[in-house]
């Protein structure tokens, strides 16, 4: 196996185990009752910064 598909294949491992751990916290924090508002990160990730006027 050379070092670039060994290379692919740990990064896709990583991602994969990152988004099994991520899944239980994304369900429980979308089904929670209340509402978080606009400055809930999670629910409204900002990409870009807002721009200030």
């Amino acid at each position: 196996m050379s070092t670039p598909m060994y290379a692919v294949g740990v990064v896709f491992a990583l991602v994969a185990l990152a988004t099994v751990l991520a899944t239980p916290f994304l369900i429980v924090h979308s089904r929670s009752p209340y509402d978080h508002g606009p400055d809930c990160w999670w629910c409204h990730p900002r990409l870009l910064p807002r721009k200030r006027r």
